[in-house]
């Protein structure tokens, strides 16, 4: 019986010394905004491929809208940026004087220089090509099922 119970003492103590396995990002910053984000929008059963870059200056930075189904859409100029202790609001307006309604990312953000991502009020982006590899991942996950008739041979 003392055996089992030193074997428990033991496993316990090595569990509460055990580090945790999951990385932790920090908050956002302006500094860790910067860079190439991408996500996709659901305007009822139309999705929306969102682009965008955010350079250093609001001024140099853009989102780029593309609808799928038909290869069109716009460009927007940020025009308002806020980030404060991870809350990230972002405001995209048509260039010049062209019409349309804007775009506005508002949400939490975590990341470093090498990871980010924001979950936000209108979908998820993340600063990397993450929605171009989904073409490639749905044409993968089509090969992997058996064509009609071929499982039952």
């Amino acid at each position: 019986m003392s055996r089992v119970a030193l074997i428990t003492s033991l496993l316990l103590g090595l569990a509460d010394t055990a580090s945790p396995t999951q990385d932790v990002y920090p908050p956002l910053t302006r500094e860790t905004l910067v860079g190439t984000w991408e996500g996709i929008f659901g305007i009822g059963t139309h999705p929306v491929v969102l682009h965008f870059v955010i350079a250093p200056r609001d001024s140099d930075s853009y989102l780029s809208e593309i609808y799928p189904n038909s290869m069109q859409g716009r460009i927007f100029r940020l025009t308002s940026c806020t980030v404060t202790h991870g809350k990230v609001d972002l405001d995209f307006r048509p260039p010049g004087s062209a019409e349309g309604a804007p775009w506005r990312i508002e949400g939490e953000g975590f990341g470093d220089q090498h990871h980010a991502w924001i979950n936000s009020k209108i979908g998820y982006f993340e600063r990397s090509t993450w929605v171009r590899q989904l073409g490639d991942a749905a044409s993968r996950a089509a090969e992997k099922i058996p064509k009609s008739g071929d499982s039952h041979k």
